[in-house]
Order: C-alpha cells, then structure tokens, then sequence
C-alpha cells in the first residue's frame, strides 16, 4: 500500500520504523520505541524526486496528483527533492508480534489501556532529502512556478508542540509521507467481549496473572488512508484529490462495504475480528 501525504512534513528524526505513538502528527506525543530495531525491507530511492500536490488555505498537504489532470486545479505546490526515499517493515504484522514480547513494550500497551488511549504503529516512512515547495499555477494547460513574488509557501515544520520551522526553498531533509497502522488495546477479563469497533483488527492476547483472570488484549489494525490522516489534523470537509476520491474509493472502503458485518465471533488467543 502507497504511503499517505502528511498534512504537515515532519522533522526527518522525529518518527522511526516500529514506533508505537499516540499522535503521529504530533512527535512529542506519547511514544515507545524498542531499542531492537524491525527487520526493514530494502529502500526504495529516487532521485530527482517530483511531485504535484494539493494544499488547503492553511498549508496543508491535500494529496498528490501526479498523473492527473491540473486543468480545473489551483492551490498547487511545486515539490522537488534531490532524492526520496521510502523505508518500511518488511513484514509489519510479524514485527508488531514480535515488539508485543518485549516487557517494556507492554507495560507501555498496559498503560495505554488503562487510559484509554488509541495507538498508531509506524510500517513506513517516505523521507525527501533537500526538498524545495514553491507554489505552481497551471496556465494555457501547462502547469508553472507561480511568479517570483509570491512562489515561497511557508509551511509549518512541526518539530516539537512549542516550536516549528518553515519550510522553504532551502529546507532541511523531511519525513512527506507515512505508512500507519492502528493499534488498541484494553486490560480486562478473557470473558469480556469485543466491540464492534473491534471488528477489522488481528487481536492477540496475553495473560496477566497467574489466574488467567485479567489478561492485555492487542489489536492491530489495517493502514490508514488518506481520510483517516485528515481527521486527525482536523480537516474535515477539506477537498480532497486523492487517487481514491477519484476513482471511486479505496479497495479497503469497498472492502469495508462488501464485508458489511459479517465474521463477528468469539475467539481466544489468536485471530481477526
């Protein structure tokens, strides 16, 4: 699955491979990270990366239309970098299996659970080295860098909740795109039954006492896309160009709709709900 844009491009060092976080647009958030590192699939590099994207009043990235026709578009942003590259797990769901043994990494899950708090698992992260963002205006069908005037677009770089940077023709290398998973987990008795917002997740539990009376149950989610990203910045009712609004949803949503509810049982130990 393609990475999602980023509303706002974070710091390159501020998210890692295998993170558990409970804000990923925020980097200052709750956060654990093992200090053994996933196995990671081999990079994907590009050099002279281009790209086309969307942004709202705000400065927010929208989504890539690379491929698609520019004709009707405005607030565009010119993005080129002198490389990209995309880093991810090699196998996600094997990693978060294995990061569920670590003792530290469940007593953060544990802790999560008692507050309540919904996790995201971090399976990829798309970096730009040396990016440049100057705003594109599409003339006579051709798409252009915007007068000298007014092409710089200040856009917020978060690196911390109290300070941010701009980013602007010289900036420093980014992190534009993610690949995100969901992640719940609750504290509570092998008897007590799932919800329905359960349904979609691989769930794994794990004993917490000698009893077998209270036990962690884990569920991981599938990858976010680009809606769910715009939720958590607040950009509700944002236009939204992505490749889903214009081929008529994504595979999951039409999953989703065939699925409906069915498959909702009981289990123990291991499996999806």
């Amino acid at each position: 699955m393609a990475p999602v844009l980023l509303p706002t491009p974070l710091a390159v060092d501020t998210l890692s491979l295998g993170q558990l976080i409970s804000d990923p647009l925020d980097p200052s958030s709750s956060s654990f990270l093992s200090p053994t590192k996933p196995t990671s699939a081999a990079p994907q590099i590009q050099r002279n990366y281009k790209d086309v994207i969307s942004h709202d009043d705000e400065g927010h990235f929208v989504s890539s239309l690379a491929g698609h026709s520019l004709s009707s578009r405005s607030s565009l942003l010119l993005v080129q970098a002198e490389q990209m590259e995309y880093h991810s797990l090699d196998q996600p769901s094997r990693a978060f299996t294995t990061l569920q043994q670590d003792t530290d990494a469940q007593s953060y899950l544990i802790n999560m659970a008692k507050r309540d708090r919904l996790l995201y698992y971090i399976t990829g992260l798309q970096k730009l080295h040396n990016p440049t963002f100057k705003r594109g205006v599409v003339k006579e069908g051709s798409l252009t860098e915007a007068k000298p005037d007014n092409s710089k677009l200040r856009l917020p770089l978060h690196t911390r909740r109290d300070s941010a940077m701009d980013v602007q023709d010289s900036s420093t290398d980014v992190v534009s795109a993610v690949e995100i998973r969901k992640v719940r987990c609750r504290v509570g008795s092998p008897a007590e039954p799932h919800l329905l917002e359960d349904i979609g997740y691989e769930w794994t539990y794990h004993r917490l006492d000698a009893e077998g009376t209270e036990q962690l149950s884990i569920g991981l989610g599938k990858p976010l896309v680009a809606a769910d990203i715009h939720g958590l910045a607040g950009m509700v009712g944002e236009e939204d160009f992505t490749d889903e609004s214009l081929d008529g949803g994504s595979d999951e949503e039409v999953e989703r709709e065939e699925e409906g509810m069915a498959g909702f049982s009981a289990h123990r130990g291991r499996g999806r709900w």
